[in-house]
């Protein structure tokens, strides 16, 4: 019978060998992280596998906490003079009209709020808006808001279909539209497939229209997507997107935004970048505000693909600017929107 010999010999600490300890220690490093990530990716499989296609809340106290928040901020802004709900074939629309005798033969404005949102995210917008023009602004269909989806929304001609039905129940038959974030993708998606409804586009900080946002954004996204991971992670990818470290925790639209990430599911589908050929293709004027210090994007890059493609265009990266762009810079950008409007008229 053979004995085992007991006595190893140790690898000499040679250049070889430390290097080979530091690309394992790497090599954990990368296995951890991608442990996590298809943990996470599982995850969201799982989910969806069993999601309705149907968006809406997880319980009802996330509503109600939505809804307290959401009210709140709305009796902060101007009075309304008119609230709709509009029968779509995808729900039923909420949507709310300001306006002042001196402009209601105007061409109106139409806000589309971002993701998670709703249509008191445009409280700093709203009063100085109004001076020029009626204004309407609605919750998106299939995403936190007082709209309610009844119908499964599949793709992006979907998405383009109930905005049309809405304006039609509006009577809105030409207007000048404005989205923010996933509503300026929205607005972008709508006027290439319904051009003629269209007066001017206003898109401020859109994701997907001109550029694909950054991977870090996609991957920082998930703690997001997951309501069983810390809370304090959804917070850290808010403050990210925001572009602020000081989210007030007591005001109405921090909770607002708070209480849709945690309890709202939505059921949209993923928006399909907007193409080089619908760029070229649009008619109308459009408008593009894009923040310099975004953390979405590649804002410089989307302006140039804007200013290279779009036959009529008026294209800024707003220095200082961050993805919160027409709520930190309300004033001016409102302004600008106004004027480039009023130009448009002119034209």
């Amino acid at each position: 019978m053979l004995k085992r010999n007991k006595t190893v010999k140790k690898m000499p600490k040679t250049k070889l060998g430390k290097w080979y300890k530091a690309r394992s220690k790497v090599a954990k490093v990368f296995i951890w992280l991608g442990a996590i990530i298809v943990a996470a990716v599982a995850g969201m499989t799982i989910l969806s596998l069993t999601a309705s296609p149907i968006g809406g809340w997880r319980n009802p106290a996330g509503r109600q906490e939505y809804e307290s928040a959401y009210n709140e901020a709305l009796k902060k802004m101007p009075a309304y003079d008119a609230k709709y709900d509009i029968k779509t074939d995808f729900g039923t629309v909420r949507a709310y009209r300001w306006s002042t005798p001196a402009t209601a033969n105007k061409t109106p404005i139409v806000l589309l709020p971002g993701r998670t949102s709703g249509v008191p995210m445009w409280n700093e917008n709203i009063v100085d808006l109004m001076q020029g023009r009626p204004v309407y602004a609605l919750d998106a269909l299939g995403d936190s808001g007082l709209s309610v989806q009844t119908k499964k929304i599949a793709g992006d001609a979907d998405q383009a279909r109930w905005l049309d039905q809405t304006l039609a129940g509006l009577k809105l038959s030409k207007v000048n539209l404005v989205g923010h974030s996933f509503g300026g993708w929205s607005a972008a998606n709508y006027a290439a497939r319904y051009p003629d409804r269209v007066a001017t586009l206003s898109l401020l900080e859109p994701v997907r229209v001109f550029t694909d946002m950054h991977l870090s954004i996609y991957i920082s996204s998930i703690p997001a997507s997951l309501p069983f991971l810390p809370q304090s992670w959804r917070d850290q990818f808010l403050e990210k997107v925001g572009g602020s470290s000081d989210l007030d925790p007591n005001d109405p639209l921090t909770r607002m935004i708070s209480a849709a990430t945690n309890s709202y599911k939505s059921a949209l589908p993923f928006p399909g970048m907007i193409s080089q050929q619908q760029l070229q293709a649009w008619p109308m004027p459009v408008y593009v505000a894009m923040g310099a210090n975004s953390a979405m994007h590649d804002s410089a890059k989307a302006v140039h693909i804007a200013q290279q493609n779009i036959r009529n265009v008026q294209a800024k990266n707003w220095p200082g600017g961050t993805h919160s762009l027409p709520m930190e810079q309300s004033a001016v950008i409102d302004a600008s929107m106004l004027e480039f409007m009023a130009k448009a008229d002119a034209n």
